[in-house]
């Protein structure tokens, strides 16, 4: 037999080839031409996994607009962010201002010989040294949760279009399978 033949082939979620193996059995025999079908029962469950995900980004991004609030009040300056994660664009352009405007706040500050209130003012250039720094931080968390979103986003969109195959619900089988029927019962039961 052809090694072209004997090749199992791989399908990303929109049906495209994405891999091939080689496999050893020769009565192996893959029609290209069938369109890819899938259960709706794995995508309802894919999309419950997907919006689970982004529940957790929604909480970080809550978690850090929070700290980033709390830092910047003990410097006087008053922020309004938006923690819905669909704004997650502007967010990440809104705490790059913040940013700016905390690098111009610190330059402003200048200390001479005959300044008066030294110490005030090394220490407010330290505070907003250090309040930068976290800022930078936290603007680099909320652009990886931008990216993850995205992904997130994509693959929830991308779940869309498909061709289903019909769940077969063969009651007679459940019956005869006391297993099945007592885990079936257990898991509703915590439901």
């Amino acid at each position: 037999m052809n090694n072209e033949e004997s090749k199992i082939k791989f399908y990303s979620i929109d049906g495209n080839k994405i891999d091939d193996l080689s496999t050893n059995d020769e009565t192996l025999v893959i029609n290209e031409e069938k369109k890819v079908k899938t259960s709706t029962g794995f995508d309802k469950a894919l999309k419950i996994v997907i919006e689970k995900d982004i529940n957790v980004l929604s909480n970080k991004l809550n978690k850090i607009i929070s700290e980033i609030t709390k830092r910047l009040v003990v410097l006087n300056v008053t922020i309004n962010l938006s923690n819905n994660i669909n704004d997650i664009d502007k967010i990440v352009d809104e705490v790059d201002k913040i940013v700016s405007d905390l690098i111009i706040k610190k330059s402003s500050i200048k200390i001479g010989i005959f300044s008066s209130n030294k110490k005030e003012k090394k220490s407010q250039i330290k505070n907003l040294d250090d309040a930068i720094n976290f800022v930078s931080k936290c603007q680099n968390e909320l652009i990886s949760i931008k990216k993850e979103y995205c992904k997130l986003k994509e693959r929830n969109e991308g779940l869309t279009g498909f061709e289903y195959e019909e769940e077969e619900k063969n009651e007679e089988k459940k019956e005869a399978d006391p297993l099945e029927r007592t885990i079936n019962f257990y898991m509703t039961k915590e439901n």
